[in-house]
């Protein structure tokens, strides 16, 4: 009598007999996707280096299930922004967010120009207001990340307050709005003082 058990094979194993043209793609998609919650995240490589200065973030702004996080710090160069870039979406939370958007100025200290970048990250202009903003505050030095995790309703032009509300947020818990307005009122002070005869 012929057995009917058969040794036990991996689903990869029957993919391949099941399916054999579609197997080495079918396999490394699931493969990729498949991550045990015990594994250990990969481990950095010696290139690898914490961001050296304070990160502040702002409070977590809800709306219409659409949620707003913004965080702000110091980045004395514009060649320094991927690795900021990369030091924060190296959190799981912020990697799945739906839009990353964000804007940079900075002061090049060899020729003293103002180095300027910015990202819309998928909501269409929200990175020309971010830039806007550190330059009306006359900022330098600094970069603003705002992250949107798109909660399934349109928000429409709300989603501007959102974004400037987070950003602004940010910015003033790491005392970069207070600073400037500090030096701008004592400059002011110092200007407009007038003798009196």
């Amino acid at each position: 009598m012929q057995s009917y058990l058969r040794p036990y094979r991996s689903s990869a194993q029957l993919l391949r007999e099941l399916h054999p043209r579609l197997s080495p793609i079918l396999v490394r998609k699931r493969n990729a996707s498949v991550r045990s919650p015990y594994t250990e995240p990969p481990k950095a490589s010696s290139d690898d280096t914490s961001w050296p200065y304070p990160i502040h973030a702002s409070e977590r702004i809800s709306d219409r299930k659409s949620v707003f996080l913004a965080h702000a710090s110091t980045l004395e160069d514009a060649s320094a922004f991927p690795n900021f870039l990369k030091y924060l979406t190296g959190s799981p939370a912020l990697r799945r967010a739906t839009h990353c958007m964000y804007a940079y100025r900075t002061v090049d200290g060899k020729t003293s120009q103002v180095v300027v970048g910015q990202n819309d990250g998928g909501e269409s202009g929200s990175g020309d207001r971010l830039l806007r903003l550190l330059e009306l505050s006359k900022l330098e030095n600094v970069v603003v990340v705002v992250s949107r995790w798109y909660g399934g309703v349109k928000l429409g032009s709300d989603r501007w307050k959102r974004i400037s509300e987070a950003a602004k947020q940010a910015l003033e818990r790491g005392n970069f709005v207070g600073h400037k307005r500090e030096q701008f009122e004592s400059t002011r002070k110092s200007t407009n003082t007038k003798k009196k005869r």
